[in-house]
């Protein structure tokens, strides 16, 4: 009995032991994460903590590099080479962002089910079908193929994999403890889908499919005037009426016979997987930027502003650093995973970006009657075969995709991973982003541009995703470039689906970069782009794309007088909240009998007017469209900026007639009943305590793997998609920037949401955040060089 009474505990703890530090689904191994000494409590950060631990390994350098940290630990590095200075840089990301790098790189490559689970797989999947290993190797040898590229690509490596080597087990970061998984090398490859993941986020949808279903369904001139290539009234981002040089190539016919696919709308329809999908609603996303000469701000020095809006996460997707070594000095955010600067200012110049949204992925519907073969010009082509395995956690065996590619690119749809309006159909995808591009030279060459020429020598490397460069210099010079890598394309080619099995839908001849449309020292004298339509109609070369207007429209309300502007004007100009749309559509709710009597048009966050409106502008823009469209498969309503159009010049259209009832309607009792839908939801929203309008946005930033106690939910912002303060629920503005650039000295602000380090034990994970709730800004320390 006596043996029993003490075998027992031994057995019970022994077993305690082996069960805590097994890892059991999503839980993750409690006994290894609550160990007092190399767990949960080994990642809580002295409060002292401002650098003093960050030690690069000298045996790994060169020559002798520093690297000193502000107050709010931002790394300046200044080294004696540039294999130094990005090996450093590949240390400072490793030591405050690993996991975050980690994830993302396994994000792009489809790699999430092996630390998530059978979770991840549908992403894994489609990751891997869309083509962005494959792209990224691509990339890759273009990369290492060039001198300077390959130098810092493997200099970036080596700092990365110098912080990973020294790691164990305690002084992991967090999130591998939780999720019960170990830090792998990293390589040049993982750098390379970094900016593969970027260029997915901002060139990676497409309406291809749902034009295809509306172009079906509507007759052409109806399509025409609800879907048009550009808004009618738009602010282009290179201001109209600037001449355009004569295009060396020739604008390519339109080719005879039919060149589109089509597809079943009804077949779609009844498909479960169709019907469970609710209408796409107005996404508001963008960024801002704008540039003002020296004739337009008080202090007589050139202006440049930039506020990309991207999701908003923890750890944040920007990292603040200073590079400096001979022929560089640089400051602005880089992105954790890849070397150099993407945004911001150096000793001559400062540059910012916006997306350009023009169409640069294009489907294909591919015919095949045998699995190994495709038609094309009357023939059958084999297909080339990739094999993807999917690993998948808790899984003995990998899931292997046999992803076949046609001349078009990689099949992301067919009968093994269906298309998800329902339409049934294999379809290719040609991307630019498949193509063989080194952005990093861009930056490279762009991060030390000393005027406007190196500048735009720099951005010729930039090809996808196609952004708005605006560029200012302590000349006084201001700019903008829409840049990327163009196809010279026949009127809607690329609009929708086309067929696949025909030559004539190929993709032509690129468009040379010197083309591209842009301008210098406009006579406005200020710049701006808030991805609106990028030209007007006398460019000479054709393009569709997924452009909005509103914010542009805004910041032209403000920019387009006589006063001078300072930063200060500028800060509060990134974070404004007036609406263009509550403006010109306010006053004719007010005509109609309903809204409250007066309003500022501004989304504040505390408005319940601005609850109203917004309400009552959703119902009104659903209620207009859904009879018409929301049984049409992939449900894209016309624009908002179109329905705006259409309630301010026709008050008898026949859309505001609600077609699934016997009543005949017109606007007024279309808006009516819009506003009784808003007032039942504020009835709710009142019982609930839940009145303000950041109360009901919810503007949150959310940690990456979406953990609670790692994120910040309802914040006190205001702002929408269709303000200049795009503030959306998990969508906003990423990086503040506002930098003036006197010929005497450069003063520069800043702010992004979340802070230097990745760390949630770490006082510096979220140290900005009150300040970019509230609209301020630090100045940021950038150091001249001497």
């Amino acid at each position: 009995m006596r043996l029993i009474r003490f075998l027992l505990p031994l057995v019970l703890a022994c077993s305690w032991i082996i069960l805590l530090n097994r890892p059991a689904g999503s839980i993750p191994a409690l006994g290894r994460l609550l160990n007092p000494v190399n767990g949960y409590f080994a990642n809580a950060e002295p409060a002292s903590e401002s650098g003093q631990s960050f030690f690069i390994p000298r045996e790994k350098l060169k020559q002798s590099v520093t690297v000193r940290f502000d107050d709010r630990l931002v790394p300046h590095i200044t080294a004696q080479n540039d294999e130094d200075l990005y090996f450093a840089q590949g240390y400072a990301h490793a030591y405050y962002r690993l996991w975050q790098m980690d994830m993302q790189t396994r994000a792009a490559a489809g790699r999430i089910s092996e630390v998530a689970g059978r979770k991840a797989f549908d992403f894994d999947r489609k990751q891997r079908r869309k083509g962005m290993v494959w792209a990224a190797e691509n990339s890759l040898k273009a990369m290492e193929a060039n001198p300077d590229t390959r130098k810092i690509l493997d200099a970036y490596t080596r700092g990365v994999n110098a912080y990973i080597n020294g790691l164990t087990f305690k002084s992991y970061p967090l999130e591998y403890k939780l999720m019960s998984f170990a830090p792998e090398p990293w390589t040049n490859l993982k750098c390379a889908l970094l900016l593969k993941y970027m260029a997915d986020d901002l060139t990676g949808s497409s309406d291809d499919i749902a034009m295809t279903y509306l172009r079906d369904l509507l007759p052409a001139a109806e399509f025409d005037n609800l879907y048009p290539d550009k808004a009618e009234g738009s602010m282009p981002v290179i201001p109209a009426g600037t001449a355009f040089a004569p295009p060396s190539k020739r604008v390519p016919p339109v080719p005879a016979g039919e060149l589109f696919a089509h597809f079943d709308t009804a077949k779609a329809a009844k498909t479960a997987q169709y019907r469970n999908t609710p209408a796409r609603q107005p996404s508001g996303i963008g960024s801002n930027n704008w540039a003002l000469d020296g004739s337009r701000t008080s202090s007589g020095a050139a202006l440049l502003c930039n506020d990309p809006h991207l999701g908003l996460n923890l750890p944040s997707i920007w990292y603040e650093v200073q590079l400096t070594a001979p022929g560089i000095n640089c400051y602005g955010v880089s992105i954790p995973g890849a070397p150099g600067i993407v945004i911001g200012f150096n000793d001559s110049i400062s540059w910012g970006f916006t997306n350009n949204y023009r169409d640069v992925k294009d489907f294909y519907e591919i015919r095949s009657e045998d699995p190994r073969l495709y038609f094309f010009d009357g023939k059958e082509i084999p297909f080339n075969l990739r094999y993807e395995k999917i690993i998948i956690k808790g899984e003995e065996q990998p899931f292997t995709d046999t992803i076949r590619f046609s001349i078009h690119g990689p099949l992301m749809y067919d009968e093994h991973f269906p298309e998800p309006s329902g339409s049934g159909k294999t379809l290719a995808m040609t991307w630019m982003a498949h193509r063989a591009t080194n952005e990093l030279l861009s930056l490279y060459l762009l991060n030390r541009a000393a005027n406007y020429d190196r500048f735009v020598s720099a951005i010729q490397h930039f090809e996808c995703p196609a952004q708005n460069f605006i560029y200012a210099d302590r000349l006084g010079n201001i700019a903008l470039w829409g840049q990327g890598r163009f196809i010279n394309k026949w009127k809607d080619q690329g609009k929708f689906v086309m067929r696949g099995d025909i030559s004539a839908t190929l993709w032509g001849d690129t468009l040379p970069m010197q083309e591209n449309p842009h301008v210098l020292n406009p006579p406005q004298h200020y710049l701006s782009s808030a991805n609106q339509a990028v030209t007007d109609n006398t460019y000479p070369y054709w393009y569709n794309g997924d452009f909005s207007e509103f914010r542009s429209w805004a910041i032209h309300h403000f920019l387009n007088d006589s006063l001078r502007k300072s930063a200060a004007d500028m800060m509060a100009l990134q974070n404004n909240n007036w609406s263009y749309l509550a403006s010109r559509l306010y006053p004719l709710l007010q005509a109609r009998g309903i809204m409250p009597a007066t309003w500022n048009n501004d989304y504040d966050a505390q408005s319940k007017t601005a609850l109203a409106f917004q309400l009552t502008w959703q119902n009104l823009y659903n209620n207009i469209w859904q009879d018409e469209f929301g049984k049409v498969p992939d449900k894209l309503y016309p624009s908002p900026e179109r329905t705006l159009q259409l309630l301010l010049e026709d008050s008898a259209s026949a859309y505001y007639d609600d077609r699934n009832t016997p009543e005949r309607e017109g606007l007024q009792e279309i808006v009516q009943r819009s506003y009784r839908q808003a007032t039942d939801s504020i009835g709710k929203l009142e019982r609930a305590g839940q009145t303000a309008w950041y109360q009901v946005k919810n503007t949150s930033v959310t940690h990456l793997a979406k953990l609670p106690a790692f994120s910040y939910n309802e914040l006190p912002t205001g702002g929408w998609g269709n303000t200049i303060n795009a503030m959306k629920q998990n969508h906003g503005p990423s990086w503040r920037m506002i930098v003036e650039l006197g010929k005497d000295k450069i003063e520069a602000h800043g702010v992004y949401p979340g802070g230097q380090s990745g760390n949630p034990g770490s006082r510096y994970y979220a140290s900005l955040l009150d300040y970019w709730v509230k609209g301020k800004y630090y100045t940021l320390n950038f150091n001249p060089a001497k």
